[in-house]
Parts: structure tokens; C-alpha cells; sequence
């Protein structure tokens, strides 16, 4: 008996659960004054609203193309050709040939025709021909002109060469001799090997040309008891005349001036060359001297330091260059004559 009745319990309870998740309309009034309605079971049941459906919406493309869709390739536009520009060369002329002869060779290259072939052994044989032509007459040119011939600049040829190499040695020596009481060397070191070999080169200055030699170690090192260079130590010295890099070379000059020549290792004929070009840059030794212990017969001329200012001038007065500033050669080589020769 008390199973049925709990069994009739949990039915109800269960019955009232369930309609109570039914969504009947609310009504007025308690149930026992609302007879006529009956058991909530014979109601009928409320349809239950259906939502309205999203619009649909469209199906986003895929990024990948499939091979059943397959894209139709656009037409590629073409560059409009470029404008024609100025006026075709001369035929057979300097430019048309530095035009044209690269397309015939190629052309030959492509479609090698007897033709095609032929026509670019004729032209490549015009330019040879035309080049062996400029070469003869610039022989004949320098040939015929000394300012042109660097044979009178210096000897070209072995015994010629050999003498002036001589002379130029010995006028070296001599200058180089001469000039010890105006000039003098100072030289950083210290007691790494570069600074020694260095040392030995200088030495060897020293020993064939008297000039005196002022030695400065900026490490506490000496030289050997051999070497005639007077040895100080560094005492700001470096410091003073800007020396950041061991072994360095000052050449000095009577008037309490320096000038640098080297740093670093440098052979002989090279440390004596800077010796002399400082000391004519200096006012030491004349041009002339300096010239004389270079191996060259005479110095070259500025040509365009005596040419311009004359070709300047007759350009604004003769009209004598074009729109381009180009001197016809006939004007040109009379100016060159003319200022050259007096």
C-alpha cells in the first residue's frame, strides 16, 4: 500500500512537472475555481512557434580554383613602342656603325643565312679597315710631332733608357747629398719587427747621404749600437705631431716645419723619392733639380691651362664652338699651335 502510494505520488509529481514545461497561457483565478476548464490533459497543446529562418546567405568563394572553373587568362598589353627619337645616323658614320653592327651580328647569329653572314663580314671588315686607317695616320701623326711623341717625355727604346735610368741615379745621389743641411728625418718606432727593418732602411739613408736622423721610440726600445741614428724617447712627441701608427717618417726642414712621408715599411728608392718631392714642395730644391732626379727628359705641358682661355675667348667673340662646345679641328689645332709655341 505505501508503494502504490508513493508510486501515485511521484506519477503526480511527475504529471505536474511535465505540464508545467509545457507553455500553456497563463490563466486567471485558482484551479478549483476554474471547474469548467477540466484536467490540463485535455487541453490541447499550444503549437510551438517555429523561428524564422536566417536568409540565406551566400556561399563565400573558395580561394582555390578548381579545375572545373578553370579562369580565362587575360590578354597581356604590350608596351607601346618608344617614340623615334632625334634622326637616324649618317650611313657608314662613326654612330652608325656603333649602332648597327651589333644587329648584324646578331642577326647572322639567328638566321645564319649566307646572306645575313655576308652582310656582317662586310660591315665588321668596313670597321677593321677603317680602324688600320686611324692607326696609320696617328703613326704618322706622333711620329711628326714632338709634343705628341711621349719618346721626348722619355726614352722608349733600351740604350736610351739605360743612359737616362744612369743619369737620373746619379743626379739623385747628388741632390739628395746636397740637401742634408737643410733637411732631416724623423722617425717614430718601436719594437716590433716592421719598426726594425724600417730602421735599417733609414739607416742606410743616413749612412749614404749624411742626412741626420732623429729616432724616436714611443716604447722604451732602442736600436742596435750600429745604427748612427740619435735614439730619444717618447715624451709626447707622437702625440704632438698626430702619430697613431708605428713606424712613421717625418722629413724636417731647417725652419722648424715637418712634413709627413710614410707610415709603415717602404723600400729605399721610394722613401728617397718622397724625400725630394716634400723638399720641392717645400721650396728646398728648385723644379728643375727635382725633374733632374726623375726619370723623365722634360715635364710635361698643361695644355689645357693654355688652351682654354684662348678657345674661351674666341668663342664668345668668332663664334667658333657650335651649340654642343665643340671646336672644329682646324680652329682647334691653330689655338694648340699658336699658344704652345711661344
Amino acid at each position: 500500500m505505501k508503494n502504490i502510494v508513493i508510486g501515485i505520488l511521484w506519477a503526480g509529481l511527475c504529471g505536474s512537472v511535465a505540464a508545467a514545461q509545457l507553455d500553456y497561457p497563463e490563466r486567471e483565478g485558482r484551479f478549483l475555481e476554474r471547474a469548467e476548464e477540466g484536467w490540463f490533459w485535455y487541453e490541447e497543446i499550444p503549437e510551438e512557434e517555429t523561428p524564422p529562418e536566417p536568409p540565406e546567405q551566400a556561399t563565400p568563394q573558395s580561394p582555390v580554383e578548381t579545375l572545373s572553373t578553370p579562369k580565362k587568362a587575360q590578354p597581356e598589353s604590350k608596351p607601346a613602342p618608344p617614340a623615334p627619337t632625334g634622326q637616324a645616323p649618317a650611313p657608314m658614320s662613326a654612330e652608325w656603325f656603333r649602332q648597327n653592327i651589333s644587329k648584324y651580328k646578331d642577326m647572322a647569329w639567328e638566321n645564319p643565312t649566307p646572306e645575313n653572314i655576308s652582310a656582317f663580314l662586310y660591315v665588321q671588315k668596313m670597321a677593321l679597315n677603317r680602324s688600320a686607317q686611324f692607326a696609320e695616320v696617328w703613326q704618322q701623326v706622333v711620329a711628326t710631332d714632338p709634343m705628341l711623341d711621349a719618346n721626348s717625355t722619355a726614352p722608349t727604346t733600351t740604350s736610351p733608357t739605360l743612359r737616362l735610368r744612369a743619369e737620373t741615379k746619379k743626379a739623385r745621389k747628388d741632390l739628395l747629398t746636397r740637401i742634408k743641411e737643410q733637411v732631416g728625418l724623423i722617425y717614430f718606432f718601436n719594437g716590433s719587427q716592421y719598426s726594425q727593418e724600417q730602421a735599417r732602411t733609414i739607416d742606410n739613408i743616413q749612412k749614404l747621404y749624411g742626412i741626420e736622423v732623429l729616432a724616436v721610440s714611443t716604447d722604451g726600445t732602442r736600436l742596435p749600437d750600429d745604427f748612427l741614428a740619435k735614439v730619444v724617447m717618447d715624451e709626447g712627441q707622437s702625440k704632438v705631431m698626430g702619430v697613431r701608427q708605428v713606424p712613421a717618417t717625418f722629413v724636417a726642414f731647417n725652419d722648424n716645419t715637418t712634413k709627413p712621408i710614410g707610415v709603415g715599411m717602404f723600400a729605399r728608392p721610394l722613401l728617397e723619392d718622397r724625400i725630394l718631392l716634400v723638399s720641392q714642395m717645400h721650396g728646398a730644391i728648385s723644379d728643375e733639380e727635382y725633374l733632374a732626379s726623375q726619370f723623365q727628359l722634360k715635364r710635361e705641358e698643361d695644355l689645357i691651362a693654355a688652351v682654354a682661355p684662348v678657345a674661351m675667348s674666341e668663342s664668345e667673340t668668332n663664334d667658333v664652338q657650335n651649340t654642343d662646345g665643340f671646336i672644329p679641328p682646324k680652329q682647334l689645332l691653330r689655338i694648340i699651335k699658336q699658344e704652345t709655341s711661344k
